[in-house]
């Protein structure tokens, strides 16, 4: 019977599909129990922790149940003593109180006393001190219109004395400036005087100056003259041309 050609992937070689899918058949089913019989085992793994779990879970709240019962019943004792202990706390505090209360009642009732005694004394000291200040009122006033009084003429007297003094400046400094003015006058009178003399010897040295400048011009000229002489008779020596050169130059120079 020929058979289809067909090749294995995995080692090359021909199979039969048929007695393949019988083996996959039987691997699966094996598998399938290998895994249900796992299954089986982790199921009872999990009910016998399950169970532990619960024995446990039980006996810890029975130990939870026995401390909170433990905590109730000292905290009940601990609510009772604290509450005698507040009552004892309470009426220790109002004893206390009542005595610090009378206490300070009788040491109000003390200062009350000092106070008003002090607030007597005090207001008849203020009024001592009223009438004392109402008697150095009235005297300062008698010595304030005393002295007002006085003090009046002692003005008087200033402003008689001062205006005499400014009466008797005044005399002064018109005697002072009649006298400025009659010096202002002489010494006026001295420049006029000195003025006029200076003036004239000023017109007396100008007309004298003149004289002299018309001697020297004249005297300049003769001897130019004298000069130009000697040059035209043949006067071509050296001296004849220093005396025209100095000549010349004094010219320029006036």
């Amino acid at each position: 019977m020929a058979t289809s050609g067909m090749v294995s992937p995995t080692s090359g070689r021909p199979y039969s599909p048929m007695r393949s899918s019988v083996l996959t058949t039987t691997g699966s089913a094996i598998k399938l129990e290998h895994v249900s019989e796992k299954f089986a085992g982790l199921w009872t793994d999990l009910e016998q922790e399950k169970q532990a779990r619960r024995i446990a879970e039980a006996t810890r709240m029975q130990l939870f149940q026995e401390s909170v019962l433990r905590l109730e019943k000292s905290m009940e004792a601990e609510v009772k003593r604290r509450a005698e202990s507040d009552k004892q706390l309470q009426a220790h505090f109002e004893g206390e109180l009542r005595v610090l209360h009378e206490r300070s009642a009788c040491q109000v009732a003390e200062m009350h006393n000092s106070l008003k005694s002090a607030i007597d004394s005090f207001s008849s000291r203020v009024q001592d001190l009223h009438a004392v200040i109402r008697e150095e009122r009235d005297q300062r006033r008698n010595d304030i219109e005393h002295l007002a009084t006085s003090l009046v003429g002692k003005v008087n007297e200033c402003v008689a004395a001062l205006d005499e003094e400014r009466t008797i400046r005044m005399q002064e400094q018109a005697m002072a400036l009649k006298r400025f003015g009659e010096d202002i006058s002489g010494v006026n009178h001295r420049v006029d005087t000195e003025k006029a003399q200076r003036e004239a010897d000023l017109s007396g040295l100008r007309v004298e100056i003149h004289d002299v400048l018309a001697n020297r011009n004249i005297q300049d000229e003769q001897f130019k003259v004298k000069l130009g002489h000697v040059w035209f008779d043949g006067g071509t020596s050296a001296w004849a041309m220093q005396c025209q050169q100095t000549l010349d130059s004094l010219w320029c120079r006036k």
